[in-house]
């Protein structure tokens, strides 16, 4: 048993193929294929149940499965542990984060950080709220930052809570729903939704629709033009609004759908350690939200 053999094992139950399992990791088919089974050999178990093209996991597999996620992320860990040891740093980082704060306070953080460390080089990439997990777990990017709607056990990642972001349910002033004193369900449901939609989108209560009409959008930003532009209402987090409901752009309605707390959190892969720049990054987020 190695470590190249657990690898092709959970990456195929991940991407439910062989075939896929061996895109993901630029191997040939036939190679990963072939660790499966050398895996299987070895342990003297079928972890698959192979009928046709489906891959089911067998009992043994579902097993260890979780165990073999455990062990790739601490080989992980001790590669990473002895990369720091030796003296080796990242120069260039990767950074994925959502629009639930505003784009002005971003662009003083990437001024400050580039002031704070230049010798290291910072990426910054917007992206949905739902898919900066798997951002991170891809290895697509080293940190992201942004609001937790996913919730999951992932063992390849560690949630890191900096603080709460309320989620209120908002339209424009001249909605109808804007001048009700209460709104009931029917009346929130049959108005047009604008709401969050990811790519790496999971069952997730808390993302499906009310309204029987909806139209949906990876970014709170682009969820907002359509509450201001398009008539519509939505769930957005009050950092990027604030300023609009005191301008009285916006109205809040009267309904407890969408009036939440949910975690702004920092993404990083398990076992990765944390780079002194995202320390920094953390803690000014966190004093942000604080002091909200």
């Amino acid at each position: 048993m190695n470590l190249s053999q657990l690898e092709a094992f959970c990456a195929a139950v991940q991407h439910g193929s062989v075939s896929e399992a061996a895109r993901q990791l630029d191997y040939k088919r036939t190679k990963l294929s072939m660790a499966i089974k050398a895996l299987e050999q070895d342990l003297t178990v079928e972890l698959f149940v192979r009928t046709g093209n489906q891959l089911v996991l067998s009992e043994a597999g579902k097993a260890i499965f979780k165990d073999c996620e455990h062990m790739l992320v601490t080989a992980q860990r001790i590669r990473q542990t002895c990369a720091n040891v030796s003296g080796e740093f990242n120069a260039e980082v990767w950074i994925a984060r959502d629009d639930s704060l505003p784009d002005e306070l971003w662009h003083e953080l990437a001024h400050n950080l580039n002031n704070q460390f230049p010798s290291t080089a910072f990426n910054t990439v917007l992206a949905s709220s739902g898919d900066l997990a798997n951002l991170v777990e891809t290895g697509q990017v080293d940190f992201a930052f942004g609001v937790d709607y996913e919730r999951i056990d992932y063992p390849q990642i560690t949630f890191n809570p900096l603080g709460k972001i309320r989620l209120m349910s908002v339209c424009g002033t001249d909605h109808p729903l804007s001048k009700m004193r209460r709104v009931s369900d029917e009346e929130l449901r049959a108005h047009m939704q604008a709401l969050m939609v990811y790519l790496n989108e999971k069952d997730n209560p808390e993302l499906e629709p009310f309204s029987l009409s909806h139209i949906g959008f990876s970014s709170f930003d682009y969820m907002l033009a359509s509450i201001l532009d398009e008539g519509t209402w939505g769930v957005l987090p009050e950092p990027l609004i604030r300023q609009l409901l005191r301008e009285q752009k916006l109205s809040v309605i009267k309904h407890t759908y969408g009036l939440i707390q949910e975690d702004f959190c920092m993404f990083t892969a398990t076992g990765m350690s944390e780079h002194p720049a995202m320390s920094w990054l953390a803690d000014k987020l966190s004093d942000y939200l604080f002091d909200f």
